[in-house]
């Protein structure tokens, strides 16, 4: 820093003038004043050498799952071996990537004095769908006279994700009953001990004679029989990533096809149906169906974190993936592109006994005439087909049928 040079210069500059005045000049008072400089230049050098001598800083956050548009309050705590007073601290807190273009970094001036330990807050607002990292803390130091002035990174590092906001679904035909997967019997009212197969965890809506009260007694909360014959509804969500489907002056469409796979999920976790995700971004991406709380926020970590930078293509990507999956599988598809290789590949799994449900997220006011006429021959061909669009979706409640 050239603060910090001719600081140097400066010291050394007054050091000189005051011990060529005492040598010359003579007398008490000249050479008072020299004495005097040496204990200002004491009291400098060990400003310099012992600044960050014993400093430590840490950072923590309050939480490290968030809904979109929520706040996030970072804590930074500096800590001291030396009380003496050396003089200020600046620290300069690193923003995210993602949102580094919105928001100045965190600066903030302080006097450590005589204390041991600082306490600092600041809080980073409303922050979108994403997943986020604060990395190196920046801590500048300076003496009270302006002379000296040093920096030190302290390699720090935290991360949290922003989960995308969902809408509360009342109502989704394949949700009500129409969904199945490898299920032998639709109902069944037998709770004959020799059918059953395992426990799960309890869920809202289990009937008392449902759980078993030897393995909740096991202390680790309430558990349920799970039959033999038991129907388990299934359905796997594909949502598309791929890089050429979305605008990249436009990150609205695809936030909303995030935010309409996260309410689809949360939909089918209410309901306690099994439900899993697929996308490929630059790794593949593969949750097979399940249902548990841990499940849940396993499907919405992906979806904190997905973006749109998929290079393969998407209709190949539900062609291969799609075969793992019995034919009971509902095989759900967000995505806003409606190209002849994705109609193809739709047609394919409807054809070969596949039940498929497609929502096509669209930004535009009238669907143009080939997309209508394609959505027609879908339905035609047994695929519920379901149109978002962007302004629409804040209001949805109801996804298709009465």
């Amino acid at each position: 820093m050239k603060q910090q040079k001719y600081g140097k210069v400066k010291i050394a500059l007054m050091l000189v003038i005051t011990y060529a005045f005492a040598k010359f000049q003579g007398g008490f008072a000249s050479w008072f004043l020299f004495y005097s400089s040496l204990v200002f230049i004491l009291y400098q050098v060990l400003a310099y050498v012992l600044m960050f001598t014993g400093l430590d800083v840490m950072r923590e956050i309050d939480r490290n799952r968030l809904k979109d548009g929520e706040n996030v309050i970072v804590t930074l705590r500096i800590r001291r071996r030396f009380w003496f007073p050396f003089g200020w601290n600046m620290v300069i807190e690193p923003l995210p990537e993602k949102i580094a273009g919105y928001y100045h970094p965190h600066r903030q001036v302080i006097y450590p004095w005589f204390k041991r330990e600082i306490e600092m807050k600041y809080v980073i607002p409303s922050l979108p769908r994403g997943w986020y990292q604060l990395t190196d803390c920046e801590v500048r130091g300076g003496d009270f006279f302006g002379f000296i002035e040093r920096k030190k990174i302290f390699p720090l590092h935290n991360d949290f994700l922003v989960y995308p906001a969902y809408r509360q679904i009342t109502h989704w035909p394949t949700g009500d009953g129409r969904m199945s997967g490898n299920v032998h019997v639709t109902h069944r009212r037998s709770d004959d001990v020799a059918a059953v197969r395992g426990v799960r965890e309890y869920q809202r809506g289990d009937r008392l004679t449902q759980i078993h009260w030897r393995a909740s007694a096991r202390g680790h909360g309430l558990k349920t029989k799970e039959f033999e014959h038991q129907a388990m509804n299934q359905v796997v969500f594909f949502l598309d990533v791929e890089k050429a489907h979305y605008p990249q002056d436009d990150e609205k469409l695809f936030e909303v096809a995030v935010s309409l796979t996260a309410s689809l999920v949360n939909y089918t976790s209410k309901r306690s149906y099994h439900y899993g995700l697929i996308t490929f971004q630059k790794e593949r991406v593969h949750i097979p169906p399940a249902h548990s709380h841990s499940h849940f926020f396993r499907v919405f970590d992906q979806l904190a974190r997905v973006m749109p930078e998929g290079e393969e293509s998407f209709s190949r990507l539900l062609g291969r993936e799609s075969l793992e999956y019995s034919q009971g599988v509902t095989i759900t598809v967000i995505t806003p592109s409606l190209e002849k290789k994705m109609l193809a590949r739709l047609l394919e799994l409807a054809n070969g006994g596949r039940s498929v449900q497609l929502f096509y997220v669209h930004k535009e006011a009238n669907l143009p005439q080939e997309i209508t006429k394609s959505m027609q021959m879908l339905k035609a061909n047994k695929i519920i087909c379901q149109t978002v669009h962007l302004t629409e979706y804040e209001d949805v409640k109801r996804i298709g049928g009465a």
